[in-house]
């Protein structure tokens, strides 16, 4: 991969479009890493100030397993 140095010696050899080729994978390899070191920021980040919802409390469902409270159910003869 090519660098600054490369870019420089390139501009002063007179070669603008190299430099200008050069310039483009370099600022693109930047990207890529600021990209990458973003969503591996994210993926560390994401469940940092979730907390899960705790109850001790008892959650009434309304069920209390009375065989009377199950409806009959129809049966064809």
């Amino acid at each position: 991969m090519a660098n600054s140095k490369d870019m420089i010696g390139a501009v002063a050899n007179g070669d603008l479009n190299k430099a200008n080729d050069i310039f483009n994978d370099v600022m693109a390899a930047k990207q890529t890493d600021a990209w990458d070191a973003a969503r591996m920021d994210v993926a560390r980040t994401a469940f940092d100030d979730v907390t899960p919802e705790v109850t001790d409390e008892p959650v009434d469902t309304g069920i209390t397993g009375d065989p009377e409270e199950v409806p009959e159910e129809e049966t064809e003869e």
